[in-house]
């Protein structure tokens, strides 16, 4: 197989594969499992080797500080750590230039959800017992995936392949 039919099947058809993988998974039960993230993190090692990357120390350098954000922000509670992984993985693939789109489509997607989420669970509060616990929290890959997919046409992965 050459290098860019491997690279179109990595871009195609894995990256979106487990982003959408990750969406369900986090509605469906609010885990993202590390094979999502191991799946995103050796696709854009597999990739990285078949066609350099002149931006590649910096891809690392900008998904390990969104990784560290994101554990910071767990020690804290305030996000799953399948989030913070998946977060920092999902920078591999995206552009650095591409980071502040990246937090901001996340924040309206999720600021969505959010608001959603506290419309039904306000619409459900009058009906009976309160909500379970997994109901009154955020799916937030939801937020990552849709920000990932929406940014990843436009990044230089997709441009030169």
């Amino acid at each position: 197989m050459s290098a860019p039919v491997f690279q179109e099947i990595i871009l195609i058809g894995l990256y979106p594969t487990v982003l959408c993988v990750a969406i369900g998974t986090d509605i469906a039960r609010r885990i993202i499992p590390n094979l999502l993230v191991a799946a995103l993190v050796a696709g854009f090692a597999a990739m990285a080797l078949v066609s350099p990357l002149p931006d590649l120390s910096l891809r690392l350098l900008v998904a390990g500080a969104v990784t560290s954000l994101g554990f910071s922000l767990f020690s804290q509670d305030l996000v799953g750590a399948g989030d913070a992984k998946f977060a920092g993985a999902l920078m591999l693939w995206l552009d650095p230039v591409q980071l502040p789109l990246f937090a901001l489509i996340a924040g309206l997607i999720g600021g969505g959800l959010s608001l959603a989420l506290a419309l039904r669970l306000q619409r459900h509060a009058g009906a009976g017992p309160a909500a379970p616990a997994m109901e009154a929290s955020l799916p937030y890959a939801v937020a990552l995936a849709g920000a990932g997919l929406l940014l990843h046409p436009y990044s230089s992965l997709m441009l030169g392949a």
